[in-house]
C-alpha cells in the first residue's frame, strides 16, 4: 500500500512538553494544556495528550521549528492517551505582523 503523506515524518526531539492553547470548532471556547511530540514534518506535527481534542486551532507556547500553530485535523484513542495530527497554518509568531502597513 502506497504512502499519501505529503510530507515524510521524522521523530520529534524538540522540548519534552509543548505547551500549547486550542479553541475547537465545535465548543468555541479556550484549553490549555501541555502535550508530548512524537513525530514532525514540513506539514505538520504529531502529539499525545492525555485528553481527547476535536478539531480546531492551536497555538503553540512557543514556536516550533518556524510555526506558531496550527490545525487539529485528526485524533484517536491510543495505548496512552489521545494520538492527534497537526497541520502547521502560517499564522505569524505576532499580530503586529498582521498590521504591518508600507510607508509607501
Amino acid at each position: 500500500m502506497a504512502s499519501t503523506r505529503k510530507y515524510p515524518r521524522q521523530a520529534y526531539s524538540g522540548i519534552d512538553d509543548i505547551p500549547m492553547t486550542v479553541i475547537q470548532f465545535r465548543k468555541l471556547e479556550r484549553i490549555d494544556l501541555t502535550v508530548k511530540g512524537l513525530d514532525i514534518s514540513d506539514g505538520g506535527l504529531g502529539i499525545v495528550s492525555e485528553v481527547p481534542l476535536a478539531p480546531g486551532f492551536v497555538w503553540f507556547g512557543s514556536t516550533i521549528g518556524a510555526h506558531k500553530g496550527g490545525m487539529i485535523v485528526w485524533s484517536k484513542k491510543a495505548e496512552r492517551g489521545y494520538r492527534i495530527g497537526i497541520q502547521f497554518l502560517p499564522i505569524p509568531p505576532s499580530p503586529r505582523e498582521y498590521l504591518q502597513v508600507s510607508d509607501e
